[in-house]
């Protein structure tokens, strides 16, 4: 401290009084240096800081986000699981009711698809729990026309134009349906004739 000499220079006991102001100094005061020194580290400090906050923030936003896509990919999984255990329960079903109708014929697409639901909900349900499968359809089609008849009469094949005037007893009996409804309408006593004699 070259100030603090020159300042004492010429007093009685100035080295005393140099190494007393100087110690003061040292522990009361801060150099110039070691100011700007503990200042720039307090800077430092204070931006390490906020930078700390910014990464925390930024930390538990991207946390959050990660934690939703966990479990949106557990639910898109979870779905998936279970449309592929659905889809082979229907295929299942599908094949166990396919097999029991055999060559049976539905009588129509829409009805076919009806008695397949309710076979399906009938196959879980507790109340038919050691019932066969053939059981059941057979319960849910008893009673019920939901078959195509097996022994319907086949369609006579039509006998084109015919002068019904002339039509004989056995070409009556050979007649279709249409062809009996079309002489009953042209010539409603010749088909009373006809059937008469066909019923004989």
């Amino acid at each position: 401290m070259e100030w603090l000499k020159e300042l004492l220079k010429g007093l009685e006991g100035a080295e005393d009084l140099e190494k007393k102001i100087a110690g003061g100094i040292g522990k009361n005061f801060v150099s110039k240096d070691d100011f700007n020194t503990l200042n720039a580290t307090k800077k430092k400090l204070e931006g390490d800081i906020v930078s700390l906050k910014a990464d925390l923030e930024n930390g538990d936003d991207f946390k959050g986000k990660f934690e939703a896509l966990e479990k949106q990919v557990k639910a898109d999984k979870e779905a998936a699981e279970l449309a592929t255990k659905q889809a082979a329960q229907e295929t299942e079903f599908q094949t166990r009711f396919t097999g029991v109708v055999g060559e049976q014929k539905w009588r129509d697409e829409l009805t076919g698809n009806a008695v397949f639901a309710e076979f399906k909900k009938a196959v879980a349900d507790e109340a038919n729990k050691g019932k066969g499968d053939k059981d059941i359809l057979d319960a849910l089609t008893k009673d019920k026309n939901y078959f195509e008849n097996p022994n319907k009469p086949a369609n006579m094949p039509s006998m084109g134009k015919v002068d019904f005037s002339k039509v004989t007893k056995e070409q009556f009996a050979k007649m279709g349906y249409k062809d009996k409804v079309a002489l009953f309408n042209e010539d409603k006593a010749l088909y009373n004739s006809l059937s008469e004699k066909q019923a004989e």
